[in-house]
């Protein structure tokens, strides 16, 4: 029997929270769920269709080069203006424009186009996301609240992959992409309902003495080109996963055979609920320790977890254990990277770049898919596996953390 003091302590806990956090984080969880199923469930669905593995991937990477015009303006816009309701119109907008192209596609045209205006619209989205935290969450630790967002937005990927891939077995092959749409109308209605308190909060709070904007730097943090490469790495390697490992499943290893859609939607879906468990948690135990200690742990956990899926490749039924270990160290470190990568960011740049650094980010991540899924495309379509491009994570990620943690002890 479900015991109803425990929702009393939920609404609790969650009625702790600021007004404002709490609503960007039920924007966030709206966004995430519209995104989920289309940030994993994608490339299977074409790869089903009949587009290529370079075809796929190609689309992701033109989606990151429009993501990076997006950025440009967006951070700029941020900086002037520190509004960000009209940005995340504007994205959701853009994002039923492009559902309504995935939807409709059945070559590699309608879908370049689909993923262009998905690019567009997360370059607009991400920076002014990720803005608003800061200025909504006082007196709580910015760490803590990214935390939160970052929580939410697991629940969100999790029900959207789950929910997406239930509608696309047993409905309709591209629900997803209409569930996103529902979803984008959904943060529309939220935003246009509280607009004008979002915009007093943010202007009442970036006049206060309080403010993070305020704070008196002038210059970018010494170590922040050693700081934005890892994170450009990390990303890359989130990207990998995203996009990459299902197709590496689907299509077997180097002795590892070919595993079905219905058991790699399973493996998504376990990594996905790791993810939704440990996120709080982990981003809670981060935000007690140094500033860079979650980027450390973070390239430590993908160094360790690329291996193990390098390993699995070159092993038959046993391959499977190491896939499953492999996707608990990364929900380890995602859990750990995502809460920790953007208070890193904020803080390391100028007063009046925090908009620009935010834009940063977003283009880290958008980074981590301009080469990534299409470099491992080709391997994909050339070699049928793709062992050497875990492999290179793995090094490249140690190589960073012993650089990071040398330097930034």
């Amino acid at each position: 029997m479900i015991n109803p003091n425990r929702f009393q302590i939920a609404k609790y806990w969650w009625i702790e929270f600021p007004f404002h956090l709490r609503l960007i984080t039920k924007i966030r969880f709206f966004a995430s769920f519209g995104a989920g199923g289309v940030i994993y469930l994608t490339s299977l669905i074409f790869n089903d269709i009949g587009l290529s593995a370079t075809e796929i991937g190609l689309g992701f990477t033109i989606s990151a080069i429009i993501g990076t015009i997006t950025r440009l303006f967006t951070g700029n816009y941020l900086n002037k203006t520190g509004k960000i309701q009209y940005p995340l119109i504007a994205s959701s907008i853009i994002t039923i424009v492009a559902g309504f192209f995935l939807i409709f596609s059945k070559d590699p045209f309608f879908y370049i186009i689909g993923q262009s205006f998905i690019g567009a619209a997360a370059g607009i989205y991400w920076p002014s996301a990720e803005f608003g935290v800061p200025y909504f969450c006082y007196p709580m630790d910015t760490r803590k609240a990214y935390s939160l967002v970052r929580s939410a937005e697991a629940f969100g990927i999790f029900m959207g992959v789950f929910f997406g891939g239930f509608l696309t077995n047993f409905f309709y092959s591209k629900s997803i992409f209409v569930n996103d749409i529902f979803c984008m109308f959904v943060i529309i209605f939220l935003i246009l309902q509280n607009k004008s308190s979002i915009q007093k909060t943010l202007v009442n709070f970036q006049k206060s003495s309080k403010d993070p904007i305020t704070l008196n730097q002038n210059n970018w943090n010494k170590n922040s080109i050693l700081i934005i490469i890892s994170i450009v790495l990390l990303t890359t390697s989130i990207a990998l996963i995203q996009v990459t490992l299902p197709l590496d499943l689907v299509k077997g290893g180097f002795y590892r055979k070919a595993l079905s859609d219905e058991f790699i939607s399973f493996v998504i879906s376990f990594q996905l609920i790791l993810l939704l468990f440990l996120q709080w948690p982990v981003g809670s135990w981060i935000s007690k320790k140094g500033r860079l200690f979650g980027l450390k742990f973070s390239l430590l956990s993908f160094s360790i977890a690329s291996l193990l899926l390098f390993i699995s490749s070159y092993l038959d039924f046993s391959a499977i254990y190491l896939i499953f270990f492999s996707l608990i160290i990364i929900s380890l470190g995602t859990s750990s990277f995502l809460p920790t990568s953007t208070d890193v960011v904020f803080r390391i740049a100028p007063s009046n770049k925090k908009g620009y650094a935010l834009a940063l980010l977003s283009q880290c991540f958008a980074m981590g898919y301009f080469f990534g899924p299409f470099i491992s495309g080709r391997v994909l379509d050339v070699y049928g596996y793709a062992s050497i491009i875990w492999l290179s994570i793995s090094f490249f990620c140690l190589i960073s953390f012993m650089i990071l943690f040398k330097k930034l002890f």
